[in-house]
């Protein structure tokens, strides 16, 4: 389950950038979308420093070291 943190942050990242572009584009009145956006991609930053550092640890069970090797 660690190694899936990184793509959780990564999804984050996506879901929040799209809706900045939504509130851009579909001129959207209220900063609903664009809070949510802000928060979507820091909580999408830190998961994903937090998933590289702890695929980096040496805390890691066989099975997720194995798994996280290329």
């Amino acid at each position: 389950m660690k190694r899936y943190i990184k793509y959780f942050g990564l999804l984050g990242l996506v879901i929040g950038l799209t809706l900045f572009v939504l509130h851009l584009v579909l001129h959207v009145l209220g900063n609903g979308l664009l809070y949510t956006g802000l928060v979507l991609v820091l909580a999408g930053v830190i998961l994903y420093v937090k998933g590289e550092g702890l695929l980096s640890s040496p805390l890691l069970d066989e099975e997720d070291r194995d798994a996280s090797l290329p």
